[in-house]
């Protein structure tokens, strides 16, 4: 799959009224946003989103995130390749809080892992 097939989920009036929608309560005025595979389900990164890439999302059908570090939009895949075609977007109930349901191109971690809950640096614990 390329990120060439993309394709857009909103109209750019229905994108802002989306985005406008939502609660940019957190860190720069953002929500969070969740990466999960669209077939499998697997959780894949966790990132954030301003009013900007949450319309950009939208309008194009590729993840865009606001990152806290760089202080400005990214395009997933702008630099490595790797991007998300968004199949899906929800909103949680209070909107602070977005799944993107999303075919990945090449590796969803930086550190080059499929998923970043799975990279060798991921702690995982559970109950026996």
């Amino acid at each position: 799959m390329s990120w060439t097939s993309a394709r857009p989920l909103a109209t750019p009036q229905a994108a802002w009224e989306v985005a406008s929608g939502l609660n940019y309560r957190h860190i720069e005025n953002t929500v969070v946003a969740v990466a999960q595979d669209v077939e499998t389900g697997e959780v894949l990164m966790v990132g954030h989103m301003d009013f900007t890439a949450v319309v950009l999302t939208l309008t194009t059908g590729l993840a865009h995130y606001y990152s806290t570090s760089r202080k400005r939009i990214w395009l997933k895949g702008e630099a490595s390749g790797h991007f998300q075609i968004v199949k899906e977007f929800k909103t949680d109930c209070d909107g602070d809080a977005v799944v993107l349901k999303v075919a990945q191109v090449g590796a969803a971690c930086h550190t080059g892992s499929r998923s970043c809950f799975s990279s060798p640096r991921s702690v995982k614990l559970w109950r026996v």
